[in-house]
């Protein structure tokens, strides 16, 4: 299977770190940045799942004025929520009358000054321009005619800036220990006032923002509210914002821990295909996010090896939302999950011209692989994958399905790396790569793919790699030698 290398350095650690803390500086919700596809604007953030998810997907921009945004009667009858700030002039403008204290408006502005306080260390600070030789200011030259590299930080800086972090992360949960308070005094002044929904739902936005930032750093009451608040909304008005915002706040939650424990923890890969299918039941609506989410989810599932859960999430993007682009994918991946114990169905042109069909094989093994000459995880394997078909080529064979689209390029590897295999390979351009029939069919998406095929036909694998295939083929051929059946009467 093709694997994702990733690295972290302190630096970026910390950064990270940072984002899940949140509070602070900015008033953007939290994300989680794993992905280089991922944006790292304001325009495209998620309010409900890493960005990793949903490239290119744009939920509505939050408003700098909860209040008002939120339809509430400040905005609504004219009144604007915050002070305005002096012009300058001599004479000084009037001044916005500030809400009533404890009111819903007063609380919101309340969240809001919370979230745009500095952070310990954000204060700016006045530095001395550098000086060169001669005295003159380094920024008045050329950056070409510079060389001025930074110098690594002493233990003595390290040591500050790793207290500096802690001081802020210790600030910012307290500021979103402080906006749960504020937001849910809100919630409380208006759940039973269909006027106030407006403030009801910004306030639902900055409580399920900061339990996410405190759930993300590990604390444990705030990932049992996120999961309560989910149910509590939902069961308060079943297709309010407020219960769409709190489902995806818990797919946000569990797709974050997803990433960053499913290896050791794969329960909350199971948690993150969970609850995505439950939005996507509960909010067909919500068609953009339900069919991102659910094919996040399931090629999550399948890389894990979860493979009843992403059967499960591929299931309903077709059934559910079958117009639409992902779901046309999603059908051939869901036949590939459902291919083993059934005959397989194969067959193509070849690149030297004749024809190959899968039931002229029967009687031997047969190993599907699905390859290109520019997938290094192939490469790797591929001497490894040599060596065994050697070695069993009494009994087995193989039958390459190559996803280049340059002929040129693949009659050259296959000379160098002195493959006899027969390849199926179009000889229509538009067919070849990611487009090749074979793979569009079965939903390929990671290279190399290895099938094993028994003499009868049956599909017996469809996740191999070079290291598992030969004991794979002992013991599914194995059977076929105790009963005494000779592989070339082998029937389908």
């Amino acid at each position: 299977m093709m694997s994702v290398s990733r690295w972290w350095g302190s630096a970026a650690v910390c950064c990270v770190v940072m984002m899940f803390c949140g509070c602070g500086g900015s008033n953007g919700s939290t994300q989680v940045a794993q992905n280089d596809t991922a944006s790292n604007t304001e325009e495209e953030s998620s309010d409900g799942l890493p960005t990793l998810a949903i490239p290119g997907l744009k939920p509505a921009a939050k408003p700098t004025n909860p209040a008002a945004a939120a339809g509430s009667p400040a905005a609504t009858k004219g009144t604007p929520a915050t002070k305005a700030a002096p012009t300058g002039t001599a004479k000084a403008q009037a001044v916005a009358k500030e809400p009533e204290k404890g009111s819903p408006e007063w609380l919101l502005l309340e969240i809001q000054r919370v979230k745009v306080m500095p952070l310990p260390g954000d204060e700016p600070k006045q530095e001395k321009p550098a000086l060169l030789a001669d005295g003159k200011p380094a920024e008045l030259m050329e950056d070409e005619d510079l060389d001025l590299d930074e110098k690594p930080l002493t233990a003595e800086e390290e040591q500050e800036l790793k207290a500096q972090f802690e001081r802020s992360k210790s600030v910012r949960k307290e500021r979103n220990l402080q906006i749960i308070k504020l937001a849910e005094s809100c919630i409380a002044a208006t759940a039973k006032k269909p006027e106030q929904e407006g403030e009801f739902d910004a306030a639902v936005h900055y409580l399920l923002d900061a339990r996410l930032q405190l759930a993300l750093q590990g604390d444990t009451a705030s990932i049992d509210a996120v999961y309560d608040a989910a149910k509590v909304f939902y069961e308060r008005k079943p297709q309010s914002a407020s219960a769409v915002e709190a489902q995806l706040t818990l797919v946000n939650l569990t797709h974050a821990n997803a990433l960053r424990y499913g290896q050791t923890q794969p329960k909350w890969i199971q948690e993150f295909a969970k609850h995505t299918l439950l939005f996507a039941n509960r909010f067909p609506e919500e068609q953009a996010r339900s069919v991102t989410l659910l094919a996040a989810a399931a090629r999550t599932c399948e890389l894990a090896g979860q493979l009843e859960d992403a059967k499960s999430c591929y299931s309903l993007l077709v059934t559910k939302f079958k117009d639409t682009p992902q779901a046309q994918q999603a059908q051939g991946v869901a036949r590939r999950l459902q291919l083993k114990g059934k005959v397989l169905e194969l067959a193509g042109p070849t690149m030297d011209g004749d024809d190959l069909n899968i039931e002229s094989l029967r009687g031997k093994m047969v190993v599907v692989v699905f390859w290109a000459t520019h997938a290094r995880p192939f490469i790797e394997q591929l001497p490894k994958l040599t060596a065994t078909m050697k070695k069993y080529e009494k009994y087995a064979t193989v039958v390459g399905v190559n996803l280049d689209a340059d002929e040129t390029a693949v009659e050259a590897f296959l000379e160098k790396s002195s493959l006899t295999w027969p390849q199926i390979f179009s000889p229509n351009r538009a067919l070849r790569g990611w487009n090749s029939p074979l793979a569009v069919h079965y939903g390929i998406n990671t290279l190399p793919t290895i099938w094993l095929v028994d003499p009868t036909g049956v599909v017996t694998d469809t996740t191999l790699d070079a290291d598992h295939l030969e004991p794979r083929l002992r013991e599914v051929y194995l059977p076929f030698l105790k009963n005494a059946v000779k592989p070339a009467s082998a029937t389908k």
